[in-house]
């Protein structure tokens, strides 16, 4: 689903990810642990097309995405549910309306993107927080929204940011959960945290874990980090390719889908 080959970043002249290559394929849960200054919201930001790397390679099913012009990246990342530490919900609207909003940027009608944002809230764990505004909202009941936003569709990859900082252990089991099922269901699952309880939660699930540390991947063989992963044509990924419809023109920009649908 995403690869990445010898990415790096830096920051103030600092080296915040340091040639790091790894790759999540379909259906397959990383769990990546990595404290302060590990680079890891860096690296997470980098696999949900949030940023680019200063060096390495991206590559999102079967397109350089470090290729594309910076106008093209929206379109990729219509395929990518993505949560950050920080939420970034609309506080003056209802859960329901912040989950759709995600639904409706990808091409959803109204009526099918509320059906699909109840569906995810419900499987949250949140169903009956829909008609309530976040601002009202606990942070753990907030993460929770900001997870549902992430997952409805469900999108190919999904990428969360610390998803259960500040929440109870009820809410971080209904987290635990949901990652899982969504996987179940065949997206891509990256995940990364700071709390190794959590970690550990997540690969009772079925995770795999990776640690990161100053930048760099610890304590795994490189052969593990990529298993039997190889960057696919976009024609040859079969059902995804009715799911992701990246059009690139003659100057290798990613175009809008000529029809709207759930991309």
């Amino acid at each position: 689903m995403i690869w990445l080959e010898a990415v790096g970043c830096e920051r103030d002249g600092q080296v915040v990810l340091d040639t790091v290559t790894m790759g999540v394929a379909r259906s397959e849960f990383i769990v990546v642990e990595g404290g302060v200054a590990s680079g890891k919201s860096t690296l997470l930001g980098i696999a949900a097309v949030r940023r680019l790397p200063d060096r390495g390679t991206v590559w999102f099913v079967g397109r350089n995405i470090s290729t594309l012009q910076r106008a093209s990246l929206p379109f990729v990342r219509r395929n990518i549910g993505y949560a950050s530490p920080d939420s970034l919900l609309l506080q003056n609207e209802t859960a329901l309306a912040n989950v759709m909003l995600a639904l409706a940027v990808r091409g959803q009608s109204p009526r099918d993107a509320e059906s699909a944002g109840r569906d995810a809230l419900a499987l949250v764990g949140a169903g009956e927080l829909a008609t309530r505004n976040v601002g009202a909202l606990s942070s753990g009941q907030k993460r929770l929204v900001s997870l549902a936003r992430a997952i409805a569709g469900p999108p190919p990859l999904v990428v969360v940011d610390e998803p259960a900082a500040l929440a109870d252990d009820e809410t971080r089991q209904r987290i635990v959960s949901a990652l899982s099922a969504i996987r179940d269901s065949g997206s891509a699952v990256l995940c990364g945290t700071a709390e190794a309880s959590l970690a550990n939660r997540l690969v009772q699930q079925g995770g795999r874990k990776i640690n990161l540390a100053q930048g760099r991947i610890v304590g795994a063989p490189a052969i593990e980090l990529v298993p039997a992963f190889t960057p696919e044509p976009v024609e040859s990924t079969g059902g995804l390719r009715r799911i992701i419809t990246l059009e690139v023109d003659e100057d290798d920009e990613v175009l809008p889908p000529a029809t709207r649908g759930p991309v």
